[in-house]
C-alpha cells in the first residue's frame, strides 16, 4: 500500500509543473524552450507552406484536423502493403495483406492501437517506426490540439477563431512530446529496454534449446505510446514482457509517462478558464467589476475550475485504484482449495517483478488514462479486480487519454445542468 501512495504523491509533484508548462504553450505564452524550438517550428512551417499566426474557425480547424489525418493514413497504409522491402528490414518481414493494413491503420491513427498481428512478427522496424511510432505521435498530438481547441472555446474564445490547428500540432510535438519522448526514451534504454536496428538475437539456453528473442526499436516506441496513451506494443505480450518492460523502474516510468498529459490538461483548463474569466472582468466597468477576490494555493496551481475537476477525476481513481487492490490482494479462493498459497495475493497472469501492488496499479491507470497498455493479463483479475478497468473504460472521464477524459467529464457536468 505504500508504494501505491508514495506513486501518487510523486505524481502529483510532478503533474503540477508540466500543466503549467502545457497551459503556456497552449495559451500561447513564452517558454523558456522558445529560442530553439521556434526556429526549428519556422522550417516546418516553411516546408509544408504553412501560416502558423492566422486564426481558424471551428469548422477549419475540424477539417484541418480531419484532412492531415487522411494523408498520414494514405501514407501509413503504403508503407504496411510495401514494408517487405529492404529497407530497416533485417528479419525479412512480408507486407501486410489489404485487410489487416487498413485495420493498423485506421487503428493506431484513431488512437484505438487495436492489434490483430504480433509486432515482432508482423512488422518490419520501418513499419514500427513509420507508421506505428509516427500515428502515435501524431494521433497524440491531434488529439490535444483538438482538446486545446476545445479549452479555449469554453474560456470565451470566439468559436470564429480557435487559433490554428497545424500551429498546435507542431508545438505540442515539438514542445512537448519529442522532448518528454527522448528523456523517457533513454531512461527506459538504461532499464534495459533494446533499441537497436540489429537483427533478432537467437541464444541457448540453459537447456540446450535454441531461442529467438526478438529486438528492435523497442524504447522509442515504448515511451510514445504510454506519454500518448497509444496502447499497443512492440510485441504481442505488450509491457507484460521484459523486452518492453523489464525493471520496476521502467514500470514506473510507463506509469507517468501514461498519468502525465492527461492530468496537465486539467491544469491547462482551469488556468485557461481563469484567464478568461479575468478578462471579461477587467473588461467590466468599475462600477459593474466584482472585487477581486485572493485565490487558494490549490487555486493558484490547479486553476479554480481545474482543481475541482481534477478532485473529482482523484476520487474516482482512488475508489478504482483501492478496489482493484483489495480483491487482487485477497487471492483467488479456487487456487486456495487446490491447495496454491495466496499469501502474495492472485499472482495469476502478474509478472512476479511486479507482484500484485503495481499490476494493479498498472490496470487502474491504462484503463483509467485510456492507454491500453498492459502489465498484466486482465482476464485473470478477480471479478471485483476486473470491474475497475471495465467500468473505467465505460466512464473515459478518470483522467482520460489526450484530453479526452477532461471533454467528456465537463460534457457531462453541461448536460447535468441542462437537466436541471
Amino acid at each position: 500500500m505504500l508504494q501505491l501512495v508514495l506513486t501518487g504523491v510523486l505524481y502529483l509533484i510532478l503533474v503540477i509543473p508540466v500543466g503549467r508548462y502545457l497551459y503556456h504553450i497552449a495559451a500561447g505564452k513564452h517558454t523558456f524552450a522558445d529560442p530553439v524550438l521556434d526556429r526549428i517550428d519556422g522550417v516546418i512551417y516553411k516546408i509544408v507552406g504553412v501560416e502558423p499566426h492566422r486564426g481558424m474557425n471551428w469548422r477549419q480547424y475540424a477539417l484541418a484536423l480531419i484532412g492531415t489525418n487522411a494523408v498520414m493514413i494514405a501514407i501509413g497504409y503504403l508503407i504496411l502493403r510495401i514494408q517487405s522491402i529492404g529497407i530497416f528490414n533485417p528479419n525479412h518481414i512480408g507486407s501486410m495483406e489489404p485487410s489487416l493494413a487498413f485495420n493498423t491503420i485506421i487503428s493506431f491513427m484513431t488512437n484505438t492501437n487495436l492489434q490483430h498481428y504480433s509486432g515482432e512478427s508482423g512488422l518490419s522496424y520501418l513499419s514500427q517506426m513509420l507508421v506505428i511510432t509516427f500515428m502515435m505521435f501524431v494521433s497524440a498530438a491531434s488529439g490535444y490540439a483538438a482538446c486545446v481547441a476545445f479549452i479555449r472555446g469554453v474560456a470565451g474564445k470566439t468559436k470564429d477563431n480557435v487559433c490554428n490547428f497545424f500551429s498546435d500540432l507542431v508545438r505540442i510535438t515539438t514542445r512537448v512530446l519529442l522532448p518528454f519522448s527522448l528523456v523517457g526514451g533513454l531512461l527506459l534504454v538504461w532499464q534495459g529496454v533494446p533499441q537497436t536496428f540489429s537483427e533478432n538475437i537467437v541464444v541457448e539456453t540453459l537447456e540446450g534449446t535454441f531461442q529467438v528473442l526478438a529486438t528492435g526499436p523497442v524504447a522509442a516506441l515504448e515511451i510514445i505510446k504510454h506519454l500518448g496513451t497509444n496502447g499497443g506494443g512492440f510485441f504481442g505480450a505488450n509491457s507484460s514482457t521484459p523486452m518492453e518492460n523489464p525493471t520496476i523502474l521502467s514500470n514506473l516510468i510507463e506509469l507517468y509517462s501514461m498519468m502525465l498529459l492527461p492530468g496537465a490538461c486539467v491544469i491547462t483548463f482551469g488556468k485557461m478558464v481563469g484567464d478568461g474569466r479575468r478578462t471579461h472582468q477587467e473588461s467590466k466597468k468599475p462600477e459593474h467589476a466584482l472585487p477581486a477576490h485572493r485565490e487558494g494555493m490549490t487555486a493558484r496551481l490547479f486553476g479554480a475550475e481545474g482543481r475541482s475537476i481534477f478532485l473529482a477525476m482523484s476520487v474516482l481513481f482512488v475508489i478504482g485504484l483501492s478496489l482493484c487492490f483489495w480483491a487482487e490482494s485477497q487471492g483467488n479462493p479456487a487456487l486456495a482449495e487446490a491447495g496454491l498459497s495466496q499469501s502474495m495475493g492472485s499472482m495469476e497472469g502478474k509478472e512476479v517483478r511486479f507482484g500484485v501492488a503495481q499490476s494493479a496499479l498498472f490496470t487502474t491507470v491504462t484503463t483509467s488514462f485510456t492507454t491500453g497498455t498492459i502489465n498484466n493479463m486482465h482476464d485473470t483479475l478477480t471479478p471485483l479486480g476486473g470491474l475497475v478497468p471495465l467500468l473505467h473504460m465505460m466512464l473515459n472521464c478518470v483522467f482520460g487519454g489526450k484530453g479526452v477524459g477532461l471533454m467528456n467529464i465537463i460534457l457531462y457536468a453541461i448536460l447535468s445542468l441542462s437537466a436541471d
